[in-house]
């Protein structure tokens, strides 16, 4: 992923992000889903960028690959998607 394709995805999900209202009370399920799939979404490609930034190569291919698998499969099995955030939090793989 280019420093070009990377602002990219970042601006879409935030534009995606914007685009939903802010109370997940007035969310529907899926829509509540989606939200939670931009969210994660982001949080991975600001980690890619910090770790470039950093010139982190470790960190930016583990959180490159983990972006793959997000936006592969991690839509269609959401316990992938939880067991990605959950390894985000912790700090790695």
């Amino acid at each position: 992923m280019t420093d070009e394709e990377l602002q990219k995805a970042i601006r879409e999900v935030s534009e995606s992000l914007n685009n939903l209202p802010e109370s997940d009370k007035s969310l529907s399920k899926e829509d509540r889903k989606r939200r939670y799939m931009l969210l994660l979404k982001k949080d991975i490609l600001d980690k890619i960028k910090e770790a470039r930034e950093k010139n982190d190569k470790s960190q930016e291919l583990q959180n490159t690959m983990a972006y793959g698998l997000l936006t592969s499969v991690g839509e269609k099995h959401p316990y992938l998607a939880s067991l990605l955030k959950s390894n985000l939090r912790w700090g790695g793989f």
